[in-house]
């Protein structure tokens, strides 16, 4: 595949597809790519500057492009509460958020959830996301299991991807649940139109003892192809514990690898300091990431703010509201 990247002031779309006229060893894909980097690169600098930073760049191929090195459809947490946490959350029930770190989370009680999100990573509105959530533990066909129904959009009109989720888990012995989800995935692109694909994810999460708990998952496990060359989304693995020493205290952490990439680590923790106010931590690696964030709840329902200081990219913020019914 042919990048296309310039530090000078990039010529206009008009003269690139002159060249690409001219040059029909560049391909489709190619002129995406072009375009996607073009985009990032002249939101973040004025038309006139002189010089496009390496780091955004990097930062454009490593989340947009369509390849298998760099795939569509990666991993993204939606809760405010998890983020502020260092993400480790594989290991925790967390409703109705949970099924977005392992689809085995799910309402151990007789009740049901719900709750929306907003994250804007980079902090840059290209790159937000909305997450929408519903959970139910009231089955009539199950009374140990949980199901859920969850929607993810992330980008903008330029480039974006939506995923659909159905999730079910339930109890498979004494101390251990299992969970599956099956959704469409959803990407929409100037030239491309619509692509889709039908992900699975999987989980299983084992209470070891009162104050223990282990999980692990696994995201996009059948590598979901979409688009005219068969680009498959990456596979993410999880796996993680949690302790929880005393009644307003909790401790995670957790493994993240995905696809193609190196592993990281996950750590964080939550300590509830009055009745209606929690205060939260974390540290990731890989890279070495920085959380922090809040929640305030009142009866039952509960609001989360995170942010997450990334070395190079600034501060992103995650933005959550949730009810429990």
């Amino acid at each position: 595949m042919i990048v296309w990247i310039f530090y000078k002031p990039p010529m206009k779309n008009t003269d690139f597809r002159d060249s690409q006229k001219k040059n029909k060893g560049i391909s489709a894909i190619d002129f995406f790519c072009f375009e996607k980097i073009h985009y990032i690169t002249s939101f973040i600098h004025p038309p006139e500057s002189n010089m496009r930073s390496p780091a955004f760049l990097f930062l454009a191929l490593f989340f947009l492009l369509p390849t298998d090195a760099f795939g569509s459809f990666e991993h993204r947490g939606p809760d405010a509460r998890i983020e502020a946490m260092g993400g480790a959350g594989a290991a925790l029930e967390n409703p109705p958020f949970g099924p977005f770190y392992n689809p085995a989370a799910g309402n151990r009680s007789n009740g049901s959830s719900a709750g929306i999100s907003y994250a804007l990573p980079f902090g840059e509105s290209s790159f937000d996301s909305f997450y929408g959530i519903l959970q139910t533990g009231t089955l009539p066909f199950d009374r140990n299991g949980s199901a859920s129904i969850s929607w993810q959009h992330y980008g903008s009109s330029f480039y974006s991807e939506s995923c659909t989720y159905a999730t079910y888990s339930t109890k498979i012995t004494g101390a251990v649940r299992a969970g599956a989800s099956v959704g469409l995935l959803q990407r929409d692109s100037p030239g491309r139109g619509t692509e889709s694909a039908i992900g699975i994810n999987l989980g299983v999460l084992t209470t070891f003892s009162p104050l223990v708990k282990l999980g692990a998952s696994v995201f996009n496990l059948n590598k979901p192809e979409s688009g005219r060359g068969n680009e498959s989304a990456p596979i993410t693995a999880f796996a993680g514990a949690s302790y929880k020493p005393a009644g307003n205290i909790i401790v995670s952490a957790a493994m993240e690898k995905p696809e193609k990439k190196e592993t990281r680590l996950l750590t964080g923790g939550e300590v509830r300091i009055l009745k209606f106010l929690s205060l939260r931590a974390g540290f990731a690696t890989g890279p070495s990431t920085f959380s922090g964030g809040a929640g305030i709840m009142f009866k039952n329902v509960q609001g989360d703010i995170s942010l997450v200081r990334h070395p190079e990219l600034g501060t992103g913020s995650w933005y959550t509201m949730r009810v429990i019914f």
